[in-house]
């Protein structure tokens, strides 16, 4: 781009409203609209960052207002009752995925049988294998990952009955705590 170009250019961008918009067709010239104002907050005052620019040079800032859901306890119990929430669908993820890497190891095991009996190609049976062999990896893997999940929800749960917390959470977590132990129980055997 030439410096002539650049310049123009330079000046669009700059003036785009004044130099570069074509001539309106009407005789009378209208000025534009004024900006709209500021959007505020719903308690009708100043947005945050006008707040912020004005209190940087003219008063002490000041502590925001206090109200129930800023509470410093009523936090914590919402974020003790997320984790929980968020450890209970962890270990029921973890129950589906281990079920679902159970049924594949079957089904990839009577895969194998069925290439051995047919006495397929000895390549192919090698991969077969393998590929039922990374199966089986992946089902102690899991077993393992749900122990931890198990015993970060036992933990959660214990904490939050410490509390006397009540909720559907607790309810869910604790049906949730019986059916993984049914899981991990019969493996341990």
């Amino acid at each position: 781009m030439g410096r002539a170009r650049e310049r123009r250019f330079f000046l669009c961008t700059e003036y785009r409203h004044r130099r570069c918009s074509p001539p309106s067709r009407s005789s009378s010239t209208t000025p534009p609209p004024p900006p709209p104002p500021p959007p505020r907050d719903v308690a009708g005052e100043e947005p945050l960052g006008t707040q912020i620019e004005s209190s940087l040079f003219t008063e002490p800032t000041r502590p925001p207002a206090e109200s129930s859901l800023h509470h410093p306890a009523l936090l914590t119990r919402m974020a003790t009752l997320r984790n929980l929430k968020i450890k209970t669908s962890t270990c029921k993820r973890i129950v589906k995925e281990l079920r679902s890497y159970e049924k594949e190891v079957e089904k990839e095991a009577a895969k194998t049988a069925d290439m051995k009996e047919k006495g397929a190609d000895p390549y192919d049976l090698k991969q077969q294998e393998n590929v039922l062999a990374e199966s089986r990896m992946m089902v102690p893997d899991c077993h393992k990952r749900l122990e931890t999940a198990l015993a970060d929800l036992k933990a959660t749960l214990a904490e939050l009955k410490e509390a006397n917390e009540q909720g559907a959470e607790i309810g869910e977590a604790e049906s949730t705590i019986a059916e993984v132990e049914a899981v991990v129980k019969p493996t341990e055997e």
